[in-house]
């Protein structure tokens, strides 16, 4: 099957840091909920913003459903149609005076008609659970809002995959379960992300795969296969969740991805007879 987006062998850097990534190659396979994990300053943004057409690599490829990406003005426009990039920081992306006109200015600028604009709104606010801030101005919004207002701006050009740089950073518990809630109604819609995080009982909850950026390179796989290797994940500077440092201490094979899983593991183990509090 081709993948959906595919870097081949890329090569990418910034000045006074030519070789931030150093022939990597990961695969996006459409219906994907895959995590990019790694320290600051690692590459995951340098990797997102090549694979949105933001910043073309020194050598390598990338590939949207095996087609090589054409870097010129008309071919980055026609690649941001089907990939869309939301940065850590939504002001960078807030413009407009009320979060509705800010939603609509992508598919307003596609050209298209009044009432399917109108539409995309409508649904891209629903689905990240924004519809009642729709109305609101946008500097009136806390900063958990303006990044979900910010996300449904992405969302309303209708993209194939949707790359999301940190999307819960710097949310309170609440904020980080809306997010959580409205990546999980995205994906329940068909969309296939990609989700740079810190968080690694995040991405082992919610991922289906990851890829961990270390040394100038990717290594992707299953998300618990990766989180559960103590090696990789020493080495990319991560910490593994505290689910699968459970299960390693017990010495047991199961790989929990959250608390209830954990809970059902434990409950499994416990030999035959035990129960809680002593009997009288």
């Amino acid at each position: 099957m081709t993948a959906l987006l595919q870097a081949d062998h890329v090569v990418a850097g910034h000045p006074g840091r030519p070789r931030v990534l150093d022939g990597v190659t990961l695969h996006i396979e459409r219906g994907t909920r895959l995590a990019l994990l790694g320290a600051n300053g690692s590459g995951k943004t340098t990797l997102m913003s090549v694979l949105a057409g933001s910043l073309e690599p020194a050598s390598g490829r990338v590939l949207r459903e095996g087609e090589p990406l054409d870097w010129s003005r008309k071919g980055l426009r026609e690649h941001r149609r089907h990939v869309q990039m939301v940065l850590q920081d939504p002001d960078a992306q807030l413009f407009s005076a009320d979060v509705a006109q800010d939603v609509s200015f992508g598919p307003m600028n596609l050209g298209l008609p009044v009432d399917e604009v109108r539409e995309r709104v409508d649904q891209s606010l629903r689905l990240l659970g924004a519809d009642h801030l729709a109305e609101r101005a946008t500097h009136h919004l806390s900063y958990g809002e303006r990044k979900r207002v910010a996300t449904a701006g992405a969302v309303a050009m209708r993209p194939d995959l949707l790359l999301l740089d940190e999307p819960t950073a710097g949310l309170d518990p609440a904020g980080v379960r809306q997010m959580r809630e409205a990546l999980d109604r995205l994906t329940a819609a068909g969309a296939t992300i990609l989700m740079a995080t810190h968080d690694v009982a995040l991405a082992l909850d919610w991922a289906d795969e990851a890829a961990v950026v270390c040394d100038a390179a990717v290594r992707q796989g299953p998300v618990d296969e990766l989180l559960a290797d103590s090696g990789l994940i020493a080495r990319a500077h991560l910490e593994k969740p505290w689910t699968l440092a459970l299960a390693a201490a017990l010495g047991l094979d199961r790989r929990p991805r959250n608390l209830e899983q954990a809970i059902a593991m434990l409950t499994d183990e416990r030999p035959a007879g035990a129960h809680d509090g002593a009997a009288r």
